[in-house]
């Protein structure tokens, strides 16, 4: 045992948390004493200015800061809370899943059975552990939500105070900047320690002694954390990229305006997307290592002797880690801020870097002292099924050995990425023939960079598994993440300092504040390379020790790739990170076209704009990155989070295992070359845009043909950088997890491959439904009458009708708006154009909603497909279209689908009938068309009819004809019933009407009875009405035939 003490240990570990969130709190205090307004009490009189130059004592630009600092931090808020709202959902249906999959396991059993580990003790029931991950799960998913959204509330608001800050000089706005990054670090870091402590010490008032099950149960909290960044990492970078292309190839190329001018109308999409992707993603990604590589340290040692003997404070040991490091990068935080002034731009660098140094330094320190104090002189540790025999110095050297690493990865990040280095200068210069070799040597920078991380990381896993076997990996990795809070406050200094520059710009501030703030930039954007290094490194090593923790916890002995299950996972675990980055691409690709054609068109169409006399509108640019980003996240995390699932159930554990370490081998390499090769093009941009040099002059000036060609790779490198590398590491990290959860249900029920059709079904199955592509959406949220025209068609003065955009009569959700019919006995008409587009070989989805209101109506609330030559102000009842579908109801006889195709310039009706709702409410309606000629028609996700579009329509020709030679007998009657003779009237028959008025007809308001008439209601059918018609035979004479 230790020299540290139970008591001692758990006051020690909170008490490390409160000083976190302490810290930070007193970190946004200072920030917050910058104000921003445009009142003679907002602190910016002339005796706080240092400086005297054009625009410093500007109350005017104060004013203009406070307003475009509002917009960004509103149009991040929304973002956040729309992509919330739909976590949300995902959240309560996994939750769920866990609860389902793990209750299952013993067949949702109370008993108490035999530990896995040790035989010789009982073990909580399979419910209990199905019932606590589920509750951890929710707690991580939560506290990463939360970790996120208060990095982007911090970040909107220091941006502006940060340009603020920079008229009285760098040294100001660099403390700015980075005490406001501190303020994140520090919160996310406390907060995840804090949430992490309590969850284990309330789930311990149950679980007890039982450590086995306590720490298999905290797993879920990892799996939250991390399924959370996936989606804030992949939406979030989505967001910011689209914007990020869409103003720089039309702002920059085209138009050859600056960064960040007012004129761009992607220039608030793209600072809200620095926060809302590279704040609150890379905050939920870093959460979600931090959390796995504490869950997968804790798990690994309860199931040693820690656990066996019940050492508290050797148990906690990840957590100790975490709280020493919390202190460390305080002390580290004022070497920063109050120890050291920065007086010029050229000293800004050395002093983020010199943040890793010291903390790593300090941070050696910590981890001997605690190693010492915190752990038994010698215990043993579990190494798949045989014991290890471990002493407390040898968890010092795998702590460090990680700590260390991460250092080193971080500095050949930042020696390939810097442009103060040769690989970047040479990427710049590379721009003097032009995009091409630009992009060509940009790749090869990327490959190359590759190297020497992961001889880091091999050697620290080589190290740390000899000493420790996988609880040494898991500690190297903590090691890695130790300093965490430092490493958060550098990465979100980052994006800060690069919204304060673009706040500058559109504040109309000096030249002279500009370059400040460009230096600021430009560091933060080598700082952030080297997180994103930090982040991959630390994930390798994370999802290692969760795959060592899911094999011991499946009980597979060996993982043996000469084996054919093990192999064939390890190929498609391989595979998957390249087809995950072509999703995160394309989607990136995507979303940046619709934002290129719209800043183009509001530059083509608004008069004034380009030259500054009119305003662009904004809001309609952050909205296509807000659709485009929560659309294009879902198949890349379907992707990711299916995965496991498919392969463990139903390819068994071995099969899955071979999936994750296929992933973790190519996955680390894909990152570092992507984010390597995005921020060497970007410093090559900004080198080329400094002229800091006499080479670099030589590419110079901006709007160069050389700084033209950096643009291009800078835009190329956007989604690399951003997006597709900084995913990766969660793709790897969050498919261990998840296996490991889900672990003790794969070893009961997951199946042996039996057939190898089904595996190509469930891959072609996976690969449709991450593949689908949208044409066309929309949801008639704000701004949807650009998107629209409404047509001049009617028949006559009288029956044109106006849409109405409303929520509806009754049941309506007020947010949930569509549009309407606003009277009785008119004709409606609109359409709205998409990109054009082909449905060969692939399946086509028509889908729409509709209700109606109305008890009785009469109206088709169908849709048309069109073709792209139809005028729009012109769309009618003649206009030919491709579909028609949807419901039609017209009083008591009409209430039915029309499925119509038109084929060769002719409609061709569905020949099955297919009933539609009238019930008063919303239905969804949706016509599937398949490559194979079959099709489906599906009221509200239920199928109503399906078959085949040549036996349903009479889209070919008949078999059979009628003989044109043939010719009617002469002998023909044509009477198809002859009179019944014994036929006789019924009783009462007159007595009874056949139609009644109907009891519900009003009459019209308009309705003038010297005009019209007197009105008299409608009739409807009389059920009392007995019916009779006269009776008669068929006459069943024919040509040929003998009766």
């Amino acid at each position: 045992m230790g020299m540290l003490s139970e008591g001692l240990t758990q006051v020690l570990i909170p008490a490390s948390a409160l000083v976190g969130i302490v810290f930070a709190l007193l970190q946004w205090y200072l920030v917050s004493k910058v104000k921003v307004s445009g009142d003679s009490s907002n602190g910016l009189s002339d005796k706080l200015i240092e400086e005297e130059e054009d625009g410093v004592n500007n109350r005017e630009a104060s004013i203009k800061c406070a307003e475009i600092q509002h917009a960004i931090s509103v149009g991040a808020t929304s973002f956040l809370f729309t992509q919330y709202k739909y976590l949300s959902v995902f959240m309560c249906v996994f939750a769920a899943i866990i609860f389902l999959f793990l209750g299952s396991v013993k067949g949702f059993s109370t008993k108490s059975e035999p530990c896995t580990y040790n035989k010789g003790s009982l073990c909580k029931p399979a419910l209990a552990n199905a019932a606590f991950s589920t509750l951890a799960f929710l707690l991580g998913a939560l506290t990463s939500v939360l970790s996120g959204f208060l990095g982007m509330k911090i970040a909107t608001y220091a941006n502006a105070r940060t340009t603020l800050e920079a008229r009285k000089g760098v040294g100001k706005a660099f403390v700015t900047a980075f005490r406001s990054g501190a303020v994140m670090g520090f919160l996310l870091s406390a907060n995840g320690l804090l949430v992490l402590y309590i969850t284990i010490i309330l789930f311990k008032l149950y679980y007890g002694d039982d450590w086995e099950g306590l720490y298999e149960s905290i797993t879920g909290y990892g799996l939250g954390g991390s399924s959370m960044a996936l989606f804030g990492r992949v939406g979030g970078g989505i967001y910011t990229k689209a914007a990020d292309v869409g103003a720089d190839l039309v702002g920059k190329v085209e138009r050859n305006i600056p960064e960040d001018d007012p004129r761009n109308p992607a220039v608030i999409a793209d600072n809200v997307g620095d926060n809302v992707g590279d704040i609150a993603g890379m905050g939920s990604d870093l959460f979600g290592s931090y959390a796995e590589s504490s869950c997968a340290a804790l798990f690994v040692a309860s199931i040693s002797s820690f656990g066996i003997s019940h050492d508290y404070t050797a148990m906690s040991f990840p957590l100790i880690i975490s709280s020493v490091g919390i202190v460390v990068c305080l002390v580290t935080t004022l070497f920063a801020t109050d120890l050291f002034e920065i007086k010029d731009v050229s000293e800004i660098e050395p002093s983020l870097k010199r943040q890793l140094v010291v903390s790593t330094i300090l941070m050696t320190v910590g981890i001997a002292m605690v190693s010492f104090f915190a752990l038994p002189s010698e215990f043993t540790l579990f190494n798949f099924g045989t014991e290890k025999a471990v002493k407390n110095w040898h968890l010092f050297f795998c702590v460090s050995i990680g700590l260390w690493a991460g250092l080193v990865i971080g500095y050949t990040t930042e020696y390939y990425t810097s442009n103060a280095y040769s690989p970047v200068q040479d990427v710049a210069d590379s721009c003097r023939t032009g995009a091409a070799t630009n992009v060509i040597f940009g790749l090869a920078l990327g490959y190359k960079s590759v190297i020497i991380p992961i001889f880091a990381i091999a050697i620290a896993i080589y190290v740390s598994f000899s000493l420790a076997a996988m609880y040494g990996i898991a500690v190297a990795a903590l090691g890695m993440l130790s300093t965490i809070a430092t490493g958060l406050a550098i990465d979100a200094y980052g994006p800060i300092s690069d919204n304060a520059g673009g706040i500058a710009e559109m504040a109309g501030m000096s030249p002279k504040i500009r370059e400040r703030t460009d230096a600021l930039d430009a560091a933060g954007n080598t700082t952030a390379a080297i997180g994103k290094g930090f982040a991959i490194g630390s994930a390798a090593l994370v999802s290692l020790a969760l795959f060592g923790a899911f094999v011991s916890r499946a009980g597979i002995k060996t993982v043996d790739v000469l084996t054919p299950k093990v192999f064939i996972g390890l190929i498609v675990g391989a595979m998957l990170p390249y087809w995950f980055s072509a999703m995160t691409m394309k989607s990136v690709g995507s979303a940046a076209l619709k934002m290129v054609e719209e800043v183009r068109r509001q530059f083509n169409t608004i008069p004034g704009l380009m030259e500054g006399r009119a305003k662009p509108d904004y809001a309609n640019c952050v909205k296509i990155s807000t659709d485009a980003s929560l659309r294009e996240m879902i198949p890349p995390g379907a992707l990711v989070m299916l995965t496991p699932l498919i392969a463990g159930t139903l390819f068994g554990v071995e099969t899955l295992a071979g999936v994750l370490a296929g992933s973790l081998v190519s996955g680390v390499q894909v990152a570092i070359s992507a984010s390597n090769t995005g921020g060497a093009w970007d410093n090559a941009k900004k080198y080329i845009e400094a002229g800091a040099s006499e080479h670099a002059k030589t590419l110079g000036p901006k709007g160069s043909d050389a700084h033209k060609a950096a643009v291009i790779g800078d835009t190329i490198g956007d989604p690399l950088k951003d997006t597709s590398g900084p995913s990766l590491n969660i793709l790897i990290k969050l498919m261990a997890v998840e296996s490991l959860v889900f672990a003790p249900f794969f070893a009961a029920h997951g199946v042996e491959m039996a057939n190898p059709k089904l595996l190509s079904l469930i891959l072609f199955s996976l690969f449709a439904i991450t593949s689908a592509k949208v044409f066309f959406e929309e949801r008639f949220e704000d701004g949807w009458e650009n998107r629209w025209v409404v047509s001049d068609w009617k028949k006559d003065e009288n029956t044109a009708g106006v849409w109405n955009h409303t929520s509806g009569k009754w049941n309506g959700d007020p947010n949930d708006k569509g549009i309407q019919t606003s009277e009785d006995y008119r004709f409606y008409a609109i359409s709205a154009e998409f990109p054009e587009f082909s449905n060969k070989d692939q399946t086509l989805v028509f889908q729409f909603s509709v209700k109606h209101e109305q008890k009785l109506d009469c109206g088709g609330g169908y849709m048309k497909l069109l073709s792209g030559e139809v005028d729009q102000k012109k769309f009618g009842g003649d206009t030919s279209y491709s579909i028609m579908f949807g419901p039609d109801i017209c009083g008591y006889s009409t209430k039915k689908v029309h499925a119509i195709l038109n084929y060769n310039e002719t409609n061709h009706l569905i020949k099955k009938e297919v009933p539609c709702e009238t019930d008063q409410l919303s239905h969804v309606y949706t016509f599937i068309i398949r490559p194979d000629a079959t099709y489906s028609i599906l009221i509200d996700n239920v199928e109503k009819q399906t078959g085949s579009l040549y036996s349903d329509w009479d889209l070919l020709p008949p078999k059979q004809i009628k003989d044109p030679e043939a010719k009617k007998p002469e002998d023909w009657d044509d009477k198809e019933y002859i009179s019944d003779p014994e036929d006789k009237k019924p009783e009462g028959y007159d007595d009874i009407p056949k139609e009644l008025p109907d009891p519900d007809a009003k009459k019209p308001e308009d309705w003038e009875d010297e005009e019209d008439g007197e009105w008299t209601a409608p009739t409807i059918p009389n059920p009392e009405y007995k019916g009779h018609e006269g009776k008669g035979f068929v006459k069943l004479k024919a040509s040929g035939v003998n009766l």
